[in-house]
């Protein structure tokens, strides 16, 4: 037991030596480091980040675009411009300014003469384009065909005046009294039956001869202004024909084209009544066939025009 009491003993003298040895072993392994706080980790000095200089952008030059609009020479161009090189000879009339102008005009003049020259090629004999097929030009033609209209035109009033009626709305006025006259001499002529309606008080000439006080008539069929011829039909359907006064000739016509907007009288009847011939042949009235939009400087190419009219025939 004393053996182990002395050898605890010396184990505990012994120890605070070697821990000191320890730790003066481990210091004097890093004793060239220093102070303890010089073993912070250095921060990081950052650098000033030079800018670079901004590169001069290149420039890129484009071609010269081709110039805008018509082309010279052209019929837009002349439409365009002549009056710019008319200007130009009257302010500054040098000789080069006026042989300019001068040239111009005669470019365009001889154009000219060649689209008619070619439009004749084209009108003369076509079925459509001849006018002559509508109007003669020779003087025996014209006049039968005067007679032919004037014959109808009397058979379609005729016709009219047995269908229908008139309302004659008129004061005392000078004007008045004439538009009656010619009333009458339509009464002689077709036997038009006739309603007198005065919107004034009936003068004393005419107070026998049947004529009646205007009751609202007039406003309820928009009569505004005297004398006015109304044209009416059996069924109380109406037609305001003229509100002025008008001449036999004129009123006929009015008559035709009131009888036919009432359809008292129909179409071919009506263009009987016309001194044209082929009347019926009508571009305005045909179905062209479908035509396909152009690429090309026309909205439709001038082949498609005439195909769409004339059936793809070519002459």
């Amino acid at each position: 037991m004393r053996q182990i009491y002395t050898l605890i003993i010396g184990l505990l003298i012994a120890l605070p030596g070697l821990a000191q040895d320890s730790t003066k072993g481990r210091w004097l392994e890093g004793k060239s480091d220093g102070w303890f706080w010089y073993n912070e980790p250095e921060e990081a000095i950052e650098e000033p980040i030079e800018e670079e200089e901004p590169k001069p952008q290149t420039k890129v030059i484009s071609p010269p675009s081709a110039p805008q609009g018509p082309a010279p020479l052209s019929s837009a161009w002349i439409r365009e411009n002549m009056q710019s090189y008319l200007d130009a000879a009257i302010d500054n009339p040098t000789p080069e300014n006026v042989a300019a102008f001068l040239y111009i005009q005669r470019y365009a003049m001889d154009k000219s003469f060649a689209f008619m020259d070619a439009q004749q090629q084209v009108t003369l004999g076509h079925p459509v384009f001849d006018e002559i097929n509508r109007r003669p030009t020779a003087t025996f033609a014209n006049r039968k065909l005067d007679d032919a209209a004037s014959s109808n035109n009397r058979d379609v009033i005729s016709k009219i005046s047995s269908n229908s009626g008139l309302f004659f709305f008129f004061d005392g006025s000078e004007a008045s009294m004439a538009q009656m006259g010619v009333l009458d001499m339509l009464v002689r002529n077709h036997e038009f039956d006739i309603v007198k309606i005065s919107v004034a008080p009936i003068p004393q000439a005419l107070q026998e001869q049947g004529i009646r006080i205007d009751n609202g008539h007039g406003a309820q069929m928009g009569v505004t202004t005297v004398p006015a011829i109304v044209l009416v039909r059996p069924d109380g359907v109406f037609d305001i024909i003229s509100q002025a006064p008008v001449s036999l000739n004129d009123l006929k016509k009015r008559l035709l084209v009131g009888a036919k907007r009432l359809a008292v009288i129909s179409e071919d009847e009506f263009n009987s009544t016309r001194p044209i011939n082929n009347i019926n042949l009508n571009l305005a009235d045909s179905q062209p066939k479908a035509i396909q939009p152009s690429t090309n400087n026309l909205p439709i190419p001038a082949k498609d025009i005439v195909n769409a009219f004339s059936g793809g025939q070519t002459r």
